[in-house]
């Protein structure tokens, strides 16, 4: 918590780090970044656009369904083994 986010160029409340790879489901030793407050499956912040907190409802909406599309698409050509 409290990480400088590159999306507002400060520190962030909601910032984390972690070694976690959402998309292999395993701890990888690559440190990523991380939103709190944004939802889905995948919420680090370099996939991110801007700044969850200044996206509206239908940015929010599109990012999550273009990040559960891309988790499902690897699902089906076996990405994830």
């Amino acid at each position: 918590m409290f990480e400088s986010c590159p999306k507002v160029n400060r520190m962030c409340a909601f910032c984390t780090k972690d070694t976690y790879n959402p998309m292999t489901k395993k701890y990888d030793g690559v440190e990523k970044l991380f939103c709190g407050v944004s939802t889905g499956f995948d919420t680090r912040v370099e996939g991110l656009e801007e700044c969850w907190l200044k996206m509206t409802k239908s940015q929010r909406t599109t990012w999550a369904k273009k990040k559960n599309i891309e988790y499902q698409t690897r699902l089906q050509s076996g990405g994830f083994k």
